[in-house]
């Protein structure tokens, strides 16, 4: 058995099909099939269902893949020391990120990372909260932007404090208004955001013993905002999902502080130096672009 067997087996089960990961990996379909043959042999277990829906693991190779993720992480950590002991920074990070972050934190955060380490690459997973935790769970990323306090036993770093603010057509009859009570809103057609906003949004109006008037609830952002610029509802966003000023959307801070926490989240503080140096870089690139520093977690959060 071999490092690229193992690393053509990872790349298959990615990216779903022996063509991709081939074009991936710059090796013919063949030499793919014949690596994933070899490794079922040399094990004495199949490890991958071939069917007309795509590729999909046996239960005999998740299992093997755990620790397949396991023997390549700790041969990318100890190329990464070797160069690193030479001075010389390489290596690859992969990273679970979501929307919001993506969209606003992460190509500042990139730009400064490269501008230091170019000869490190990074590999993007995006998906929701649940995604990220998921991945970082079973090694499929090294590291990933999630909100804090998480409930699994992850190490944690915060990074930012992003503040829940009320988004309202400029033809609402509140929209005038620079604070808002959440009672002032109660009663009005409200649109609930999802894939984790909910959670933080909901505690808000159990907490004061209210009840939110949900007409809809959408996951996605643009949604929203295209549905309360049309004064069809309003919400409550965290605001870094507002990507630019909105034309048609008055943007209303809460009355008291209601935020969440974003932070990176891995599985051990004994990383790889390439994802502890990204770790160093997006807090610094936080701390000089003026992001609140949280204070403590969100109780909402």
């Amino acid at each position: 058995m071999t490092l690229l067997q193992f690393e053509i087996l990872r790349k298959v089960v990615e990216v779903g099909s022996f063509t991709k990961a081939g074009e991936v990996l710059g090796l013919t379909q063949s030499a793919i099939s014949h690596a994933i043959k070899g490794l079922e042999t040399e094990l004495g277990l199949p490890i991958l269902l071939r069917g007309r829906s795509g590729i999909t693991l046996t239960s005999e190779g998740e299992l093997i893949l755990q620790y397949i993720r396991k023997i390549l992480q700790l041969s990318e950590e100890m190329s990464q020391v070797a160069a690193a002991i030479r001075g010389v920074q390489i290596g690859t990070i992969r990273l679970g990120t979501f929307p919001s972050v993506s969209a606003k934190l992460l190509p500042g955060v990139i730009k400064a990372f490269k501008e230091i380490y170019p000869n490190i690459h990074i590999d993007f997973f995006e998906g929701g909260y649940e995604d990220i935790k998921k991945w970082l769970t079973e090694g499929i990323v090294d590291i990933g932007f999630v909100t804090l306090p998480s409930d699994q036993a992850f190490d944690t770093i915060p990074l930012i404090q992003d503040d829940l603010v009320v988004l309202m057509s400029e033809k609402h009859p509140l929209s005038t208004q620079t604070v808002i009570k959440v009672e002032q809103i109660a009663a009005d057609p409200f649109i609930m955001p999802k894939d984790g906003c909910d959670i933080i949004v909901k505690k808000l109006f159990k907490e004061r013993k209210l009840k939110p008037n949900i007409q809809f609830e959408i996951s996605d952002n643009n949604t929203i905002i295209s549905m309360v610029k049309e004064n069809i509802g309003i919400t409550i966003v965290p605001k870094l999902t507002l990507y630019h000023q909105i034309e048609g959307i008055h943007v209303t801070k809460l009355n008291e502080e209601i935020y969440r926490t974003i932070g990176l989240a891995l599985h051990s503080r004994s990383a790889s130096p390439a994802v502890n140096a990204f770790i160093n870089v997006a807090r610094d690139w936080s701390i000089a672009n003026n992001y609140k520093p949280p204070l403590k977690y969100s109780k909402y959060c």
